[in-house]
């Protein structure tokens, strides 16, 4: 049984809309690890978020911790959960075997995440969502009261278990200073080296400091990550059961009972965590980033929650509709524009580019994001008038229903 590819008059376009939205959330998120070690901060873990000197910095370092951080990948996870339900859907209805051709699926997102984690960035989600999303078939037939119980205790699970792991960190690193096991000259040394390696170093040099000081960190936290993803992912396949975005109209109380209360949850706890990272309470620094990448784990994602809410809603004017739709050409893509974003932003910052790791301000790297974003959108626009999906998208779909995978079950 072949399965052809999802025509533009099949989709519903505002999912491509918010993934999209998604996109440029996540570049501008990512940015401050693109261009600073935010991975190995830790003078953060010891005195807390420092908020720059320059007004203009200061202030879209807070806007970015307020409004991006946090909430867009919760965006794209929810668009995870959901485009499983849809795709686990549709191949049943061929009476295909689903939970089969949804990991060989899954199988290509892994191989593409860890060649993306090892060879060009460490921020990368995907070998994340790839791992998470083997447990999704679990909870297809799963009643939506389940899902909601599990969304919940997953959430604060995940929230206490990351508060617990990141105030080890921070005292643990306190403990080192207090008992002479390092020193801050140690801290500020290390950090020199590293910032000259990723300015000048060569393409493997720089792999090299990656996997040793970040990548191998990152794939064997990742135990600590899944029960933050999980959540996220149900609250997608919750809402595909219920048809939110199939028929929005017939949805319209749920959707705004959404962002109330994502509006009257997420935006209190995100300013009690901004304020809490930035030392504007007075808490003991070794302690702020725990708590607050605790509160964000549940403000993020409740916070997001009121943009795609108040996104959906808007969207039924046809006006807002029409306005966006350019945008949709660049989540059709998500994909390949997320590695994209990788490829162009490592070659501005790192040696083996233009060698600007650690030598630009907040404004500027926010000034960046945009114009990458906006180069996305309208290529994205361009390549999809004569291909139906993007070059990675397209491999993925050819991997997924070879190999004898898209076999009837009957």
């Amino acid at each position: 049984m072949k399965l052809t590819a999802t025509m533009p008059s099949e989709r519903i376009h505002e999912l491509d809309m918010i993934r999209g939205i998604a996109l440029f959330g996540i570049l501008m998120a990512n940015m401050i690890a693109f261009k600073t070690l935010a991975f190995t901060d830790a003078s953060s873990m010891l005195e807390g978020k420092a908020l720059s000197e320059n007004r203009l910095d200061a202030n879209v370092q807070l806007f970015i911790s307020f409004f991006v951080d946090g909430k867009f990948y919760p965006m794209f996870s929810l668009l995870f959960g959901l485009g499983f339900f849809i795709f686990y859907t549709r191949v049943l209805a061929k009476n295909m075997a689903a939970t089969r051709v949804f990991y060989r699926r899954i199988a290509f997102l892994l191989v593409v995440g860890l060649v993306h984690l090892l060879l060009l960035w460490s921020g990368d989600i995907l070998y994340t969502y790839a791992l998470t999303a083997l447990l999704l078939p679990l909870f297809f037939h799963r009643k939506q009261k389940t899902l909601i119980t599990w969304t919940i205790a997953l959430m604060l699970v995940s929230a206490v278990t990351m508060t617990c792991y990141m105030l080890f960190l921070g005292v643990s690193m306190e403990f080192g200073l207090r008992e002479g096991l390092m020193t801050m000259e140690d801290i500020a040394g290390d950090t020199a080296s590293a910032l000259a390696t990723m300015a000048n170093g060569t393409y493997l040099q720089i792999v090299e400091y990656r996997f040793f000081n970040e990548s191998f960190f990152q794939l064997f936290t990742v135990i600590f990550v899944i029960p933050g993803i999980l959540p996220l992912f149900l609250i997608g396949l919750s809402m595909g059961k219920a048809g939110m975005f199939h028929d929005v109209k017939a949805n319209v109380t749920r959707w705004k009972r959404l962002c109330w209360i994502g509006f009257l949850a997420g935006f209190p706890l995100t300013l009690l965590e901004v304020s809490i990272r930035y030392n504007l309470i007075d808490i003991n620094p070794v302690f702020t980033q725990g708590l607050a990448e605790g509160i964000r784990m549940l403000a993020g994602p409740l916070q997001m929650l009121f943009y795609v809410s108040a996104f959906v809603l808007l969207l039924q004017k046809g006006t807002v509709a029409r306005l966006f739709m350019p945008i949709a050409s660049a989540g059709r893509m998500a994909l390949t524009n997320y590695l994209l974003q990788t490829i162009v932003a490592t070659t501005i910052f790192y040696g083996y580019g233009f060698g600007l790791f650690g030598s630009v301000s907040s404004s500027q790297g926010l000034l960046i994001a945009i114009v990458i974003y906006a180069t996305q959108v309208i290529l994205s626009h361009l390549y999809l008038k004569k291909w139906k999906q993007g070059p990675l998208e397209a491999l993925w779909r050819k991997w997924t229903y070879s190999g004898g995978a898209a076999k009837r079950t009957a």
